[in-house]
């Protein structure tokens, strides 16, 4: 069986990257990094860390280091909370501190994020002191609208938004309210380039989950071979929820029969 090259991270001008290890000699591993550049590296230094899972996207150094611009602690996070984090996942943080003689709380929420131009950085959104109205909704540069405004705070829905820089550049955003932060929160919308199991979306697909609809789509494994599946995406979880079709039919046979039933008990007399 061919051995799989080692995944790694390291820091290199100021920035945590993702490397491939290619060699190692006398202490040192030979990396590349995804962005082609070709070096040797000290095993034992800081600013090397070999990945620990394949859901990992980011460095824990790095995560540490983000933290503490944030005056959070890494040491006390909790391991399952670090492993989130370094998976992009976000988290919701609670805290104390003192000002001017006060015990004030602080609470926002966290998550490890990857910009093209500045690399890996924590996002982070403060909790607001009362919940937003429709006049403050709003996010790069886009004005949510009324029914837009409706259907996140009062349905739990998501909403699908054209955001754009001061620069002029366009692009799409999925918005959903966050009750825990008291606002609306962002997350990137799904494309051509999003993998689903191995292979990437279509423009149709795409559009479809970004707009809330459910697809069967087919899911191929090792044990269950191709089977079609319930797919829909949530937002805040950064994450596809599959369901089993023939369980979901099940359900409604069942709820049908069980409406069935209901309706024959009223109508009978005693």
């Amino acid at each position: 069986m061919e051995k799989q090259a080692e995944k790694v991270f390291v820091k290199v001008n100021q920035r945590w990257q993702r490397a491939t290890v290619t060699g190692e000699q006398d202490g040192k591993a030979s990396v590349m990094t995804n962005d082609g550049q070709s070096f040797n590296v000290p095993k034992n230094k800081k600013y090397f860390e070999p990945v620990k899972s394949m859901d990992q996207k980011f460095a824990y150094k790095d995560l540490e280091e983000q933290l503490k611009g944030q005056y959070i602690s890494y040491e006390k996070l909790s391991p399952s909370v670090r492993d989130n984090l370094t998976e992009g996942k976000e988290h919701f943080y609670e805290g104390t501190y003192v000002s001017d003689g006060e015990l004030k709380e602080s609470a926002k929420m966290i998550q490890m994020v990857y910009d093209r131009n500045l690399g890996s950085r924590l996002d982070v959104q403060y909790r607001r002191n009362e919940d937003v109205t429709l006049d403050k909704a709003w996010a790069y540069n886009h004005s949510f609208s009324t029914d837009e405004f409706k259907r996140m705070v009062d349905k739990k829905e998501f909403v699908l938004f054209q955001g754009s820089t001061n620069d002029g550049e366009v692009f799409q955003k999925l918005a959903y309210y966050e009750p825990k932060v008291q606002d609306i929160r962002t997350k990137p919308a799904l494309s051509t380039n999003t993998y689903f199991y191995g292979r990437t979306l279509t423009a149709k697909q795409a559009d479809a989950l970004n707009k809330g609809q459910e697809l069967e789509m087919e899911i191929k494994s090792k044990v269950h071979g191709t089977k079609p599946y319930l797919v829909s995406w949530s937002p805040s979880r950064e994450t596809f929820i599959t369901k089993n079709i023939d369980l979901e039919k099940a359900k409604k046979i069942e709820v049908k029969s069980e409406v069935k039933k209901k309706s024959r008990n009223r109508g009978m007399k005693v």
